[in-house]
């Protein structure tokens, strides 16, 4: 392969606007040298009613105008070093601006070209051996149909065409030292007659391969459908165009076609394979105007639709019409990017026609209809835009590129038409010859006229502008319109932003009570959200063939297969042949796709190259997050106690579209919570606590952290936050509900007679105001804390639902409290005082005091009675008990008549009663069971129940310090043993033990110990004697230690504060311990130490 020299320089020529030297071509020539136009068709109104009227006055009086939208489009023009001026058909590479045209010349007949912004320069050019007269470009690799019923499979190395270091020096031997383009493959194409001899009537036959292309990506296959098994996931398929034959290769075997497909008895122009996975559909049209479509899974016959039966007498078909055009030849054919079903065509009567797939064609009826007025030529070739799904480039036999906008209208009927306008052009100058290759790619339009001349024609936003879909009312939200449609994302989002940012300040929105300014203006959110929608891709799987042209090619699907089918705003499944219904469906899917961004545009890549934009979406999410869920509260109140779950207009319930959106919800609220207020999020979680516990509960906390984070943000940067804690009284009542402070509802109390203390004071029943200003406060003196409570309703629940052995649950959630104590008191010691913690009443060393929640009170104090913890029960439950301060007559009160302090709690009514019915008389008959036994056998226990019964005998007498007796009489039944009946009497029980009594069990029962471990050290059967006695008393050693370490220092200013009983009853457990630390350090001496003078018993 020969390789040229070329000036690229002399041949490049710029048409722009008129300051810049452009020129303009006028598109009919008059022989009147004299006459001028009077009338020039306007591009920029083509899709007004006024424009409509000077088109068809023009029309009628057949003048001509000048064309051009110089100021929109953008056209730079190559002479190609064509010496035959015979160039044939051209392909791209998708991923490098690299084009390959080809030529009819023997000599010079292969050239690359590079494709900037503004320029196209010859990089490279070639002398096949064989005339060129179709390409395809995929990857590197670049295969030519020739003249000899071959088609040619060249290796390109692109990266060295345009000036970087070569991308086959990995995996090629020769590298950068190799040719830049070098033949790797020739295939035989097969016809479906000898072709040398045309028959009589026949269109005149031609060895050229009028069309290759590569098949787009597929899935591999073990069904034996297609692709067949044999082909390997990574192999190039592509198809050769032979007469009226389809031939189907795998790139990797030259001998034998995969395929071979007679699609019609004349010459084919153009086959092009369907982009969606997978590639089993293949679009056909030729001489004879019919269109078919060829489904590669169908057994025997492929061809699965088509427009009409070839004419027998195909030059008859060609002169008068019939078919799928009305000229006769079809010389291109064009698949939609965006929608799989919609197939664009065009031919020698000089229109284009767009066919939904989904409807038989066989009454030749197009869904829509391309043309100009000023075109006489016939269309050699057709694309459609690379970024828009409603606009349709054609290229005519007169020179000329016509870029049409496609609009689905209403126009006052009842089912929607199809109108299409010109809103750009441009023409070839000088020479004449037809368009015979065009291409889209990005904002570009590429076209090869049949003399050598290359075109790139850059759509401007001013050429778009015109033909923008406008929905929405007011300049400002028109303007953002119009710059997606013409795909400015930046300056669309920077719009946006000031739209909505002022929206959200509008102060009309707070004239209606309750209403956030961005919810009176939903509508425009929502529009804007449907502008900058993603719109996912149309599956491949949702679209089908009409049945009646399954049969029409006589072919049947392979076992298993389903049937090629996608629609937008119907069903899936097979459509039925009408014309009216096939053209409003397209109506329909025209409005849906030509709106906004196409499907599977890519926006993300786009706003991660313009962080304004990403702004911009985040912000219209955020908006369009706050009115949804503004609407579901409105449904879900309007439904009221009707409906246990509301639901939406789909069906679905309320409380899962809140409970999918979490992971956004949090997302944003941190963002900006400021939009969403306090009130609407209790709501939100509301809808969903009922349903799933657990997910509202971590809603909620999600909700309160990014409060949180925007309050301390701010009071870092020492500025006034929009937000604060304090605003989540209502959501932190809702998710800790009941509180302590609710009035109770379980039966448990609400009738106690506490005598002394509770029926002194009139304790008023707290309503809803009162009970979230009580956690205001707590709100404002740590929220950290009571975020930490809702933390902890989530593990205690988790715990509970997780289920079990019912004393392995209460051990799990009393462990779980007291992780949460030792939680809460690193935060309050970091961000409240002592006054502040006093005033929430929130004691760390009694967990029970730790949290708002009275489900989690209960079923720690439950968990307690369980576990035997008859001493942490009544310790953690005297501040339900404990004496008011005194307050004055005229002071504010929040709960009850005590301001917030627990005795005045409703729930203190219940935890006094039982403790005073169930957990007292359960302490004392511990403490009188041992006692009564080590009197009559002081070594007749277990040692562990010494450990246990003196332990809670010193934590009760060291922790009960704020403890008030309350008595409390309840009705006891008994049953008489001699006659067995049931006996109720009346007795008072009390809240408390006798300190005396607690005091002299200590005595008794450490005594009754000591002298069990002196009897363990001497033993004198076991040897490791002073281990056992060691083992058995260090846990009593190290739990008496750990209570006294919570006590204040001997000497300090908190020791002397204390009470003289309580100082004595400190200076006993520490005596004792002292005695106890002997025996627990035992085990490193063969016998125990000595006791100290003065401490003996």
């Amino acid at each position: 392969m020969a390789t040229g020299v070329y000036d690229s320089r002399s041949a490049r020529q710029s048409v722009g606007s008129a300051g810049s030297g452009s020129r303009r071509h006028s598109l009919l020539s008059t022989d009147d040298g004299n006459w001028a136009p009077s009338m020039q068709y306007d591009y920029a109104n083509a899709w007004s009613v006024n424009g409509g009227d000077k088109l068809s006055r023009w029309r009628r009086a057949y003048i001509a105008s000048d064309t051009g939208d110089t100021e929109g489009v953008q056209s730079t023009s190559l002479a190609l070093p064509d010496e035959s001026r015979f160039t044939t058909c051209m392909a791209m590479s998708e991923d490098q601006p690299l084009l390959a045209v080809g030529s009819g010349s023997y000599e010079t007949n292969m050239f690359f070209v590079q494709s900037l912004d503004d320029q196209l320069d010859v990089k490279a050019s070639f002398a096949s051996k064989f005339p060129i007269y179709s390409l395809a470009f995929k990857s590197n690799l670049l295969m030519a149909g020739t003249d000899r019923n071959t088609s040619v499979l060249y290796k390109v190395d692109r990266a060295r065409l345009l000036g970087y270091a070569s991308e086959n020096a990995i995996d090629d031997t020769q590298g950068a030292e190799g040719p830049l383009v070098r033949c790797v493959g020739t295939y035989k194409n097969k016809a479906a007659k000898s072709i040398d001899i045309a028959a009589p009537g026949s269109h005149v036959p031609t060895k050229r391969v009028a069309c290759v292309e590569f098949a787009p990506a597929f899935a591999g296959s073990s069904s034996g459908a297609w692709p067949p098994a044999s082909v390997a996931p990574n192999s190039e398929l592509f198809l050769s165009c032979l007469g009226g034959v389809i031939n189907i290769w795998d790139a990797t075997r030259n001998q034998q076609a995969l395929r071979v497909e007679k699609v019609s008895g004349q010459p084919l122009c153009r086959a092009a394979w369907s982009a969606q996975a997978p590639a089993n559909l293949i679009a056909a049209a030729g001489i004879d105007g019919v269109i078919s479509v060829l489904d590669l899974r169908r057994r025997g016959k492929a061809v699965a639709w088509r427009t009409a039966q070839p004419e027998a007498a195909a030059y008859g078909a060609w002169l008068g019409g019939g078919g799928g055009e009305a000229g006769g030849s079809v010389n291109d054919v064009a698949w939609s990017p965006y929608v799989p079903y919609w197939l664009a065509t065009g031919g020698e009567g000089g229109e284009a026609h767009v066919w939904d797939l989904r409807y038989a064609a066989a009454d030749g009826a197009a869904v829509a209809t391309l043309s100009h007025p000023t075109n006489h030529g016939s269309i050699r070739s057709l694309a459609w835009s690379a970024t828009h799904a409603d606009l349709l480039s054609t290229g005519t036999s007169d020179k000329s590129w016509w870029l049409h906008s496609l609009r689905a209208d209403s126009g006052g009927g009842e089912a929607p038409t199809v109108r299409a306008a010109v809103i750009a052009d441009r023409r070839a100058a000088d020479d004449i010859g037809s368009v015979v290759g065009l291409r889209a790619k990005g904002n570009a339009f590429y076209t090869l006229s049949a003399c050598g001349d290359l075109y790139a024609h850059r759509v401007a936003p001013g050429a778009l502008a015109a033909s923008t879909l406008h929905r929405m009312d007011g300049d400002e939200f028109q303007r953002v319109e119009t710059a997606v449609y013409a795909r400015d994302l930046k300056g669309a989002a920077e719009t946006v932003i000031g739209a909505v940012q002022r929206l959200k300040e509008d102060p009309a929105g707070d004239a209606d009570a309750g209403t956030h300014p961005i919810v009176r203006h939903a509508e425009s959110i929502r529009r804007l959200c449907d502008l900058f929608k993603a719109k996912p891709r149309i599956a491949h799987a949702s679209w089908a063939l009409p049945p009646a042209s399954v049969a029409l090619g006589g072919g049947s699907l392979a076992d298993g297969e389903q049937p090629a089918s996608v629609t937008v705003t119907a069903e899936a499944g097979p459509k039925p042949s009408s014309p009216t219904a096939a053209r409003k469906d397209f109506a329909s899917d025209l409005a849906y796709v030509a709106y906004g961004l196409p499907p599977d545009f890519p926006l993300e890549a786009a706003a991660s190259r313009q962080p304004v934009v990403w702004q911009a979406l985040e912000l219209l999410n955020m908006a369009n997050l706050r009115i949804r869920l503004g609407r579901m509260v409105d449904i879900a109140d309007g439904a009221g106690e009707k409906s246990a779950a509301p639901t939406d207009g789909d069906g679905r319930a309320l409380w899962k579209g809140v409970v999918e959106r979490e992971r956004q919800i949090m997302q944003y609220v941190k963002a900006e919570p400021a939009l969403f207020d306090a009130r609407l999020l209790r709501a939100v979680v509301k809808l969903v606590l009922p349903h799933d516990c657990i997910a509202g509960l971590t809603l909620g906390l999600g909700i309160c952290q990014a409060f949180l984070s925007c309050q301390r943000q701010h009071e870092h940067r020492g500025t006034m936050a929009p937000v604060s804690c304090e605003m989540l009284d209502g959501l932190v009542h809702v998710l800790l509900f009941p509180t302590v402070f609710d009035t109770d509802t379980s039966g448990g109390g609400g009738d106690a007679g506490d005598d002394a203390a509770m029926a002194a004071r009139a304790v008023a029943v707290p309503n809803v105001q009162m009970v979230r200003e009580r956690i205001g406060e707590c709100l404002a003196v740590c929220p950290e804390a009571v975020f930490e409570m809702v933390r902890l309703e989530i593990s205690i629940q988790e715990t509970v639902l997780q289920g079990g052995e019912q004393k392995k649950v209460a051990e799990d959630i009393v462990a779980t409290m007291q992780r949460h104590a030792r939680a809460t008191r690193v935060l309050l010691d970091n961000t409240a005082s002592a006054e502040q913690r006093a005033q929430i009443q929130i004691h760390t060393q009694f967990p029970a005091t730790t949290t708002l929640s009275a489900s989690a009170v209960r079923l720690y104090l439950n968990s307690l009675l369980s576990t035997r913890g008859y001493d942490e029960y009544l310790a953690n439950t005297q501040w339900w008990r404990a004496a008011p301060p005194a307050i004055p007559a005229d002071a504010g009160h929040v709960i009850g008549s005590d301001r917030g302090w627990p005795a005045s709690f409703p729930l203190a009514r219940m935890l006094n009663r039982q403790a005073a019915s169930a957990i007292v008389p359960r302490m004392q008959r511990q403490l009188d069971v041992v006692l009564a036994t080590i009197k009559k056998e002081p070594l007749g226990l277990e040692p562990r129940l010494y450990r246990d019964t003196l332990l809670k005998a010193a934590r009760l007498g060291l922790q009960l310090r704020c403890d008030q007796r309350l008595a409390f009489a309840v009705d006891v039944t008994t049953k008489n043993k001699a006659t067995g009946e049931a006996l109720t009497t009346r007795q008072t029980v009390a809240t408390a033990i006798d300190a005396s009594v607690l005091a002299d069990a200590f005595d008794d029962i450490g005594s009754a110990f000591l002298m069990l471990l002196e009897a363990l050290t001497r033993h004198s059967s076991h040897r490791d004697a002073f281990k056992r006695a060691a083992s058995e008393a260090r846990p009593l050693h190290d739990a008496l230690g750990a209570l006294l370490a919570a006590e204040p220092q001997r000497h300090s200013a908190e020791f002397e504060q204390m009470s003289d009983h309580h100082k004595a009853r400190v200076m006993v457990i520490r005596k004792y311990l002292r005695k106890l630390e002997h025996y627990a350090q035992s085990q490193q001496h063969e016998q125990p130490p000595p006791v100290p003078q003065g401490e003996q018993q």
